[in-house]
C-alpha cells in the first residue's frame, strides 16, 4: 500500500495535536475528576474562597488544597502553604485572609490523599480576584 506524502503530512499533524491536548492542565472555577476509592474528587476556587470534597472517604484520607497567587504580568506574588484537612473529611473549605491588592488571579490544587488503600488525586482550578 502506497500512502501518498499529504496523507503522511496529515496523520502526522493529528498525531501531534491529540499528544498536545493531552498534556495540556485544564484550569477552571470548578474541577472534578473520578479518584477511585473516594467517588469524585471535586475542587472550587471562588475570588478567594476553596472547597475540595469526595463523594466518600472510608480510606481516612487528607483532603488537601494549595495556592499560587499571580499579579496581571503572570508574576507569581505569593505561593501558599498546602493547607490539609482533618483525616476523614468529605468537604474541606476555607478562604485565604492575606491576599495581597495586587494580586490578579488565584490558581489552586486541589487533592485527596493520604489514604491507606487509594492513591492520590488531584485537579486544577483558578479564579480572578481583581480582575
Amino acid at each position: 500500500m502506497k500512502l501518498s506524502k499529504k496523507t503522511l503530512t496529515s496523520s502526522l499533524a493529528a498525531a501531534v495535536a491529540c499528544l498536545s491536548l493531552a498534556t495540556v492542565t485544564a484550569f477552571a472555577n470548578t474541577s472534578s475528576t473520578p479518584a477511585p476509592g473516594y467517588g469524585t474528587l471535586t475542587g472550587t476556587l471562588a475570588g478567594k474562597s476553596y472547597t475540595t470534597k469526595v463523594t466518600e472517604n472510608s480510606d481516612n484520607a487528607l483532603l488537601t488544597v494549595k495556592g499560587s497567587m499571580q499579579d496581571k504580568n503572570g508574576s507569581t506574588v505569593v505561593t501558599t502553604q498546602e493547607i490539609k484537612s482533618p483525616r476523614g473529611y468529605t468537604s474541606y473549605s476555607g478562604s485565604w485572609t492575606s491576599v495581597p491588592s495586587n494580586v490578579y488571579v488565584i490558581y489552586g490544587t486541589h487533592g485527596v490523599q493520604g489514604g491507606s488503600k487509594y492513591g492520590a488525586k488531584a485537579v486544577y482550578t483558578y479564579s480572578h480576584v481583581n480582575p
